[in-house]
């Protein structure tokens, strides 16, 4: 009878202890009615911010013909977790961040052109402070701009279904280098980074009379070129995903999956790809999609195990708000936890309502082993349009509207 209890002890403390999660710390945002966009979260520092964007009644507005043709009708700024408010001029939109500076923009008068310009403007980020730097860029109106993790930016002037370069910035505004990949321009052009590398995938326009694309990639320290790689144009890229010395291209239902020396590993067809990570042995590559997670082999690209979201979770009708024309259960991202060793799943509830809303409801967190069965959930919130997962070795934080919380094995 003890040699029982005994076994059934274990038994509890081995579940208990597979299956245990703790909170270590939570992180409670100051409420605000500002129009929150997004937050962030220093790695470094562990300072957060949240990204706001508000509409400005027009009778607050500086009078004046010059002004009401300078100032758009937005005022953005940034929130600290505690409640200090920064507020950027007027017009000034937020562009992008890293742990160190953020970058904006605001459309002023060229007088020397005489013309309107995007001014990028620079600011250090300084003990919960904005240090503006005297380095500005001036760019055209329909430039987009992409930060790279090291802090350099690409600007391309691809708008519109068609562009004719980009070009690679540092972090101090300098010029890199300049790409025009084909000298009648590009119908379409897609991004992804990893390990100092950037790849760039480019489309012929129709009356190029080549039918192949342009992969390049790219240092992005310095800008310069490692290689430049043409492949037939199968299917129009929409996405890339970044796993360690893979990029994986999808589009049209392919998965076309390239090595960082430019040389294609596999290809095969996939729908609906939503979010991806590698595992930790390097082995496998996990897949999210709208209704169903993969683990497929890295090697060759071919299904190990699927299982469907239905399976960890159940939609409960009876939880359905007043109103509700249409309920869908959506995965909003698929996470390596613990370096790897096991899957994270966030899935959450989407409700089509007479008005237009942004809201993620229901939101779980489940963990799974890498066989895909369910070690345990966490029920992160009831709403929330923001919800981030980042995994930093042993431990991981959600990020959602109203807090930031870390979790620990």
């Amino acid at each position: 009878m003890l040699r029982k209890t005994a076994l059934v002890f274990c038994t509890l403390f081995i579940f208990y202890y597979v299956n245990a999660q703790d909170l270590i710390e939570t992180v409670d945002l100051v409420k605000t009615d500002d129009n929150v966009i997004n937050i962030y979260q220093n790695e470094n520092t562990g300072e957060i911010f949240r990204h706001y964007s508000n509409r400005i009644d027009s009778s607050v507005l500086d009078l004046g013909i010059a002004n009401d043709l300078l100032a758009e009708n937005v005022q953005e700024g940034i929130i600290w977790e505690k409640g200090k408010k920064i507020p950027f001029s007027k017009g000034e939109h937020f562009l992008a961040t890293n742990n160190d500076f953020i970058l904006t923009v605001k459309n002023i008068w060229d007088n020397e052109k005489e013309i309107f310009v995007n001014e990028v403007r620079r600011y250090m980020i300084i003990q919960r402070s904005l240090l503006e730097s005297e380095e500005k860029l001036h760019i055209s109106k329909n430039n987009n701009i992409l930060m790279l993790t090291n802090g350099n930016f690409i600007i391309s002037n691809y708008y519109d279904n068609y562009g004719t370069e980009f070009k690679l910035y540092s972090n101090k505004m300098e010029l890199l280098e300049s790409y025009k990949p084909f000298m009648l321009g590009f119908s379409n052009i897609q991004f992804a980074e990893n390990n100092n590398i950037l790849i760039a995938v480019i489309y012929p326009t129709r009356t190029h009379r080549s039918e192949k694309i342009k992969m390049l990639y790219i240092n992005t320290q310095n800008g310069h070129l490692l290689r430049e790689k043409e492949i037939y144009n199968n299917f129009s890229t929409s996405k890339i995903f970044a796993i360690n010395d893979l990029f994986i291209l999808h589009g049209a239902g392919w998965f076309n999956a390239f090595t960082a020396d430019g040389k294609l590993k596999w290809d095969r067809t996939f729908d609906n790809p939503v979010s991806v990570f590698e595992g930790d042995k390097g082995n496998y590559i996990y897949v999210a999609t709208v209704d169903k997670i993969y683990c497929l082999k890295k090697k060759n690209g071919s299904i190990k195990w699927s299982e469907k979201i239905s399976k960890y979770y159940e939609l409960n009708l009876s939880k359905m708000l007043e109103r509700v024309v249409d309920i869908d259960v959506v995965p909003l991202g698929i996470y390596s936890l613990y370096n790897g060793a096991e899957i994270g799943v966030i899935i959450g509830q989407t409700k089509g309502t007479l008005g237009k809303s942004n809201l993620n409801h229901q939101i779980i967190l489940f963990r799974l082993d890498k066989n895909g069965d369910l070690l345990g959930q966490i029920d992160l919130a009831a709403k929330s349009e923001i919800v981030n997962l980042k995994s930093i070795n042993d431990t991981f934080k959600i990020i959602t509207d109203n807090y930031v919380k870390t979790y620990s094995k």
